[in-house]
């Protein structure tokens, strides 16, 4: 049965409707939900069980968002999902078409993905996804297609695309981002670019980070290209617990980062602990006052038993804040704040401008094996 209400019709499998309570000819009461006659265009009873609670079509238009579901809200373009606790399994929500004033929010008690099959989504109210539950978030990118989000700005959301949860990308589509009021992207624990991603992630511009993800950043295929941002490219800071795996912590294993870092005194890839770059290919332009391409808060590996990625920067840049024994900083291709032990691959870095270098190490630079055309200032070489 479907319960027909502007652009939302309420499936109501046979299975689970159980008794349907009229009340004086006002309402209806179906599944534990009341609903307004006078707000139902229609009732539909179709002899099929072709519907799904667990997989979930949404389409945007200049009308507003077009849905099938059980539990959803739509405010013209507006739509916001909550999974059923009751249904206790994953539901997949596919997010397509085109609105100029719309947006996706999802919470729920169990995991969820997340496909974005050519969407078009500028949102006026917050961000244009915000994924709440907490689980594991599977975001797929269908092959071939294109998906455009931005937030609206001067908001209190923290990203265009955030997610509260364990965020994994796969999929062969690509996302592009604008973030107008904070980050780009942000999720409150890990995000993984997976194997099988073979897409491409593209930061436009951001008032705040390109992607901040709390507890590790771990990316093994994919493309991602990140400008215009006024805070970090990547940023993996630590999050409450201290006892998060990998808390803090950037890994690159496979796949490309290209990054253009312009703003003062920010970071290219930025980590509160140890970062480890085993593979791929790391390009970035790097220029600012006290910028760096790549920042660790304890520990840099880069490359393992001879096999490793390729690193390419130009820096340019001189102090930021000199004469401040708290602010000031200097600009630095690579800084490492503990250990930088270099077991493969090539790095290649140029730096210009008055007090700038290409690798600083606060503590002992380990050379295993891999080539190297920059100099190490580090305690000890």
């Amino acid at each position: 049965m479907y319960i027909h209400q502007g652009h939302t019709a309420v499936a109501v499998p046979m299975a689970e409707a159980g008794v349907m309570n009229f009340a004086e000819g006002a309402t209806l009461t179906v599944m534990g939900h009341t609903y307004t006659l006078d707000a139902v265009d229609s009732v539909r009873i179709v002899p099929t069980d072709a519907y799904t609670p667990d997989a979930i079509a949404i389409r945007y238009a200049a009308d507003g968002a077009h849905v099938i579901d059980e539990a959803l809200t739509i405010d013209g373009a507006h739509v916001t999902a909550i999974a059923t606790p009751t249904l206790q399994r994953e539901v997949t929500y596919s997010l397509s078409g085109t609105s100029a004033d719309g947006s996706f929010a999802m919470d729920g008690e169990y995991k969820a993905t997340v496909v974005l099959d050519g969407l078009k989504l500028t949102s006026t109210r917050g961000a244009a996804i915000d994924i709440a539950n907490g689980k594991r978030i599977a975001v797929s990118l269908t092959d071939g297609t294109a998906t455009t989000l931005t937030d609206a700005a001067g908001g209190t959301h923290r990203a265009c695309f955030f997610i509260n949860g364990h965020a994994e990308f796969s999929g062969g589509g690509s996302l592009t981002l604008t973030g107008r009021t904070k980050h780009a992207y942000a999720s409150d624990e890990y995000t993984l670019l997976k194997a099988d991603f073979s897409g491409s992630i593209t930061v436009l511009a951001a008032e705040g980070d390109g992607m901040h993800t709390e507890q590790y950043f771990r990316m093994k295929n994919g493309r991602v290209t990140i400008s215009g941002v006024k805070g970090d490219g990547i940023d993996a800071p630590v999050t409450n617990d201290a006892t998060d795996v990998d808390n803090g912590c950037l890994f690159v294993e496979g796949g490309s980062i290209s990054l253009q870092v312009t703003a003062d005194d920010v970071k290219g890839l930025k980590c509160d602990n140890a970062m480890t770059l085993t593979g791929g290919t790391i390009e970035a332009t790097v220029s600012g006052l006290g910028t760096k391409g790549i920042s660790t808060g304890t520990d840099l590996l880069v490359g393992t038993g001879g096999n490793g990625p390729t690193i390419r920067m130009a820096v340019t840049g001189t102090t930021y804040m000199p004469g401040n024994a708290e602010l000031e900083s200097k600009c630095r291709g690579i800084k490492v704040k503990g250990q930088f032990t270099f077991d493969g691959g090539n790095i290649s870095i140029s730096a210009t401008g008055a007090k700038s270098k290409a690798i600083s190490v606060d503590g002992n630079y380990n050379y295993k094996s891999g080539s190297i055309n920059c100099a190490v200032d580090a305690a000890n070489t």
